[in-house]
């Protein structure tokens, strides 16, 4: 790897090892920490059962565009709580599973799973080091913890191109890499404010990447087949965790402390107010990797 910018474990730790009882307050029962897809955006924004199912068809859509073969291998990097291998694992879309993360919370959670054919390993991408190909790659809002901020827009593209280039070594000819990503959209940028309220606040070491830096880096090694933005989503599913996180104050100042609580609050309702205002989108990306790199003009 020409870099190894990005986030540590020190830093995802500072966010995801709150503690699973806090999350388990306001997220859904699988602990799923990323943008839902919505059919709507009707009922209540606390209601759990609509949280859930947006949750699921998320969930489902990674799986349907990772197009695994019967029997496939499976890797998730920034598996989170595990929640994408369990919905794999109970409906069979895989065989051998892969997660990676940096959070120790979330290792021990789902090794508590007791999934089958899943193994989770708490690694860094950069140091994965494969003893077979895999036939599928998903990563859902790891891609923000790539590259860290304070680097030129260069600098940010050859972070990116570096887990481009090993997700291109790691499939077998023809796999499918499924990526969700928050992104800077509008003029904000990670030296801006916003940029500065996510590294300082919510992700230390962390910046959202631009669509430009993201196709940059991709291009020699996958063919774009599908990308979709929808901000929206990312609204209705802050706009879903506030409403719960409020509902259980009380809980999660015990569970927490005040201060935990109160800067969770503030940050769910700034990105929720990022979201509407559109300086922040949420992308959803499906590649196929190329049968050999490109070389490219630089």
């Amino acid at each position: 790897m020409t870099t190894t910018t990005g986030a540590s474990a020190e830093d995802i730790e500072f966010h995801y090892d709150v503690g699973n009882d806090f999350y388990a307050l306001w997220l859904d029962d699988t602990l799923t920490y990323s943008a839902a897809a919505w059919d709507d955006a009707s009922g209540d924004a606390g209601d759990a059962v609509a949280l859930a199912r947006a949750q699921q068809n998320k969930l489902r859509h990674h799986l349907n565009q990772a197009a695994l073969p019967p029997g496939g291998r499976l890797l998730d990097i920034g598996c989170g709580w595990g929640a994408l291998l369990a919905l794999a694992a109970q409906e069979d879309h895989a065989g051998e599973m892969t997660g990676l993360t940096l959070s120790r919370a979330q290792h021990t959670h789902v090794n508590s799973l007791a999934l089958p054919r899943v193994q989770a390993h708490l690694k860094d991408w950069r140091s994965h080091t494969p003893d077979h190909v895999y036939d599928a790659i998903v990563s859902v809002e790891a891609f923000e913890a790539f590259a860290g901020p304070g680097l030129a827009p260069a600098q940010r593209v050859r972070a990116y191109t570096d887990f481009f280039a090993a997700c291109h070594d790691w499939l077998a000819p023809g796999g499918m890499l499924s990526l969700q990503t928050i992104a800077f959209d509008n003029g904000v940028d990670a030296d801006g404010p916003v940029g500065a309220f996510f590294a300082s606040d919510v992700f230390p070491a962390s910046a959202l990447p631009r669509l430009a830096e993201i196709t940059a880096a991709c291009d020699p090694y996958f063919s774009l087949t599908t990308l979709t933005s929808t901000p929206e989503d990312y609204v209705h599913t802050l706009r879903a965790w506030s409403a719960r996180l409020l509902a259980a104050r009380k809980q999660a100042e015990e569970a927490a402390g005040p201060d935990t609580y109160r800067r969770y609050r503030l940050y769910l309702k700034t990105c929720e107010l990022l979201f509407r205002r559109g300086e922040v989108t949420l992308y959803r990306i499906t590649l196929r990797r190329r049968p050999q790199r490109l070389h490219l003009p630089t």
